[in-house]
């Protein structure tokens, strides 16, 4: 269908074929795509052997009818008997076109395998009633179109403007540029910190690990698994060159990537970002500062000075007579319990400040509730418990020898327990010997009736305000030595007196040292202030919250500070600002800090 010259020729004729072994639809492709493009083939054999559907039935050659074109070459050519030609063709192979006799066509297979090289297949391509294997092409044919140029003008627009534009439209261009960018960029992001420094090891520790000169330590080692301008200059690359990516940095890029690095890249589109890389704007603290209302304070250089009030007009102050003092109940000496006037209580506040860790002493008193001859009134007291101090002396079962617990292993030990996993309530405050190796403690002491000891060293007639904490400790040095300090919960029934303090200690006196920890703790902060508000309120059930202890139900309340402190409800588990159950006397505190953020000051 087209002329060739000899050169062409010779090249078509050489065109390599492959087909899978079997595939008829294949062969039949080549077969007609060698006779399309053999100069031997013209646009009449094209016509002549074409298929139309006239009267219903397939014809083939010129006519009228409608011109029959199928999906496949099978279909169109299903008289060619080369089923058995494609079963034995292996590796390439070529259609050789040639003239026969008297103008006809030769076409045989050349190659494809001992058993095709050199086959005539033209008998079973084309015969009587078998069309040559050109029936799906349609051959075109040139045709001139005049125009009568002034009747176009009369009738056609001729001012033709772009219907297409002459290049992609810009959102493919930007679709292009990201799926360029995204091939082009190394797959692997770099693993900046991989390993920590310190106590962390290897470790992250959140920054980039850096050599001493303050490079990235995978640098190196990145461009040899990544960069185009490292395997350009390096023979150690892990990469070929047409499968790199873009160079990380300016500076360790080659002349050739100098200016088309990632780093050119952030440099490029960060002046775009500002917004978004800006250091956030911290909030305004506009919170006014506290100023004081008072020009001053009065100041005790040591707990052993203070101020004695007294009335001027009667001997005793209202409410504060020893031989009537109206914050407790009257009981009638002849009935047991009876109460024959109810008790006001009574509430202390003060603001203090300590500027040691050593100082111990009454802050604010009326009488003496702990001393040993007619003792009365009460006290609100600071005392202080040293890490190292001996809380008690116990004896080593097995040789009878003494061993001293400090306070501190008291506190660890009980700790120690708590990580394991094992019931011991919620515990001290965890600030006790955390920072410092001495703890301060505030307690109110109230003495509601006179009997100072009992023959167990029980002093039934002292209500105090330390709060429950679990009782139940096993000290494991090596020795199985064992201690169970007994379950004395927040009753305020057995107490130390501070002045005996070191006489305590040293002795063995059930859980009197167990409750010097459960006291109120106060945080060690020598320029910081604490408001303290030590109250005694009769009306508080404590000797039914004590029974209620003996109930399984209710026993995790023994160790339940806020149970103490009044503001658990035991039969709801609500909090109360007054449940009415805990303890009579209590000591809550705030530091002047938290109070004054409390109120929205600035701090």
């Amino acid at each position: 269908m087209a002329g060739y010259n000899q050169t062409e020729n010779n090249d078509l004729q050489s065109q390599q074929y492959t087909i899978t072994l079997g595939d008829l639809e294949g062969l039949l492709d080549v077969i007609a795509d060698a006779l399309i493009q053999s100069p031997l083939v013209k646009t009449t054999d094209v016509e002549n052997n074409q298929k139309f559907i006239r009267d219903g039935n397939i014809k083939t050659g010129q006519g009228d009818g409608t011109l029959a074109l199928y999906q496949k070459d099978i279909e169109a050519n299903v008289e060619d008997d080369l089923q058995q030609i494609a079963n034995q063709i292996d590796g390439e192979f070529q259609i050789l076109v040639q003239s026969g006799v008297d103008d006809t066509i030769s076409i045989s297979i050349a190659g494809g395998g001992d058993l095709v090289n050199g086959t005539n297949i033209t008998n079973l391509i084309f015969s009587e009633g078998n069309p040559l294997n050109v029936s799906q092409f349609i051959p075109l044919v040139n045709q001139n179109t005049f125009v009568n140029p002034d009747k176009a003008e009369e009738y056609l627009d001729t001012n033709i403007f772009e219907l297409l534009p002459a290049s992609d439209t810009r959102q493919s261009r930007i679709i292009r540029f990201f799926q360029e960018l995204n091939a082009l960029l190394p797959p692997d992001t770099p693993e900046f910190d991989k390993e920590g420094g310190g106590s962390l090891g290897n470790q992250p520790d959140g920054r980039v690990d850096r050599l001493s000169d303050g490079t990235w330590t995978g640098a190196t080692q990145y461009n040899q698994d990544n960069s185009i301008s490292y395997v350009q200059n390096n023979t150690d690359g892990n990469i070929d060159e047409d499968d790199a990516f873009i160079h990380r940095l300016k500076g360790t890029a080659n002349d050739t990537n100098s200016s088309r690095t990632i780093e050119d890249i952030y440099n490029r589109i960060l002046p775009y970002l500002t917004d978004i890389l800006e250091e956030p704007i911290l909030p305004q603290d506009d919170r006014p500062v506290y100023e004081n209302k008072s020009s001053g304070y009065l100041k005790f250089r040591n707990l052993n000075q203070g101020i004695i009030i007294r009335n001027t007009n009667q001997d005793f102050i209202e409410g504060l007579d020893p031989n009537n003092p109206t914050f407790l109940d009257r009981i009638d000496p002849g009935i047991s319990d009876s109460i024959i006037t109810e008790g006001t209580g009574f509430t202390v506040t003060m603001w203090v400040r300590f500027l040691d860790k050593a100082s111990t002493g009454t802050l604010f008193n009326f009488g003496n509730p702990t001393r040993s001859e007619n003792p009365f009134g009460f006290k609100l007291e600071t005392y202080v418990l040293n890490k190292d101090d001996v809380a008690r002396t116990i004896t080593e079962q097995q040789n009878g020898e003494e061993v001293n617990v400090t306070f501190g292993r008291f506190i660890e030990e009980f700790n120690r327990k708590k990580e394991l996993g094992l019931d011991v309530g919620p515990g001290y405050d965890t600030r006790i010997f955390k920072t410092t190796d001495a703890a301060r403690f505030v307690r109110l002491q109230v003495r509601e009736f006179d009997e100072r000891t009992s023959q167990f060293g029980t002093d039934v007639g002292l209500r105090d305000s330390n709060v429950g904490v679990a009782g139940d400790i096993r000290f494991d040095d090596g020795n199985d030595i064992e201690w169970t300090s007994g379950t004395y919960i927040g009753s305020g029934r057995k107490t130390t007196n501070p002045g005996e303090i070191a006489d305590v200690l040293t002795g063995s006196v059930g859980a009197d040292e167990n409750r010097l920890l459960q006291s109120t703790y106060i945080p060690e902060d020598f320029n910081e202030w604490y408001f303290i508000c030590a109250t005694y309120n009769p009306r508080i059930n404590e000797d039914e919250s004590i029974e209620l202890m003996g109930d399984n139900t209710y026993k995790y309340l023994s160790y339940t500070p806020d149970f103490w402190l009044n503001h658990i409800n035991p039969f709801t588990g609500d909090f109360e600002a007054n449940s009415g159950y805990g303890n009579k006397c209590k000591v809550e505190i705030i530091s002047r800090t938290d109070l004054l953020r409390a109120r929205g000051f600035k701090v």
